[in-house]
């Protein structure tokens, strides 16, 4: 096998190992989005400080938690209803995000997420221990073991981004309405004087 064509099929492999890393990151990066976004509560004038506050507490848990608290948090039966602990003169909000699904389908989820958690390990931990960039077989190898990788993360990823997809288009229907009270509202006003 000639020299140029081993190089090309280690850049080839050099790439795809930054494809699915990359890939891993946002995937990982959506988890965290979905968590700390789906379940909020507590004073409006507060509201940045909780989400900073909530991003930072989860910005280095390793992806096995992170899949673990998200089933923990969207697929949950839990919704507070429970108020502040200290009132204040000021609005206090609760907003929570949750998934209804059978049993089964969060069980079959719930796997397909492990397993992913298992391939992002490998990938980082063991399988680059063998690999061996000169060797032409060794690179077919791994491009094809990368590929297969992403063909079973891009289905997850894009489930996540519907998600976060289907949160952001709630927000700006909430926001919309939020709206057109306060305008309504100024306008009574407005009528009463």
């Amino acid at each position: 096998m000639s020299e140029d064509h081993i190089k090309e099929l280690r850049d080839i492999a050099f790439r795809k190992i930054g494809r699915n890393l990359v890939n891993f990151q946002q995937f990982e990066r959506a988890l965290k989005l979905i968590i700390v976004r789906s379940n909020l509560r507590g004073y409006a004038s507060e509201a940045a400080k909780i989400v900073r506050d909530k991003d930072k507490n989860i910005e280095r848990k390793p992806l096995g938690w992170l899949v673990k608290n998200f089933f923990e948090t969207l697929y949950s039966d839990h919704s507070s209803h429970d108020g502040p602990a200290h009132e204040r003169d000021e609005p206090w909000m609760s907003i929570s995000l949750r998934v209804k699904s059978n049993k089964e389908s969060i069980r079959h989820r719930r796997r397909q997420l492990r397993e992913l958690v298992k391939e992002r390990n490998l990938l980082v931990h063991r399988l680059l221990l063998d690999f061996d960039p000169e060797s032409a077989e060794s690179c077919e190898k791994l491009i094809c073991l990368l590929d297969e990788q992403v063909d079973r993360m891009e289905p997850q990823y894009e489930s996540l981004r519907s998600i976060i997809g289907d949160m952001q288009a709630a927000q700006q229907e909430i926001l919309k309405l939020l709206e057109a009270e306060l305008r309504e509202s100024v306008r009574e006003e407005g009528d009463a004087v």
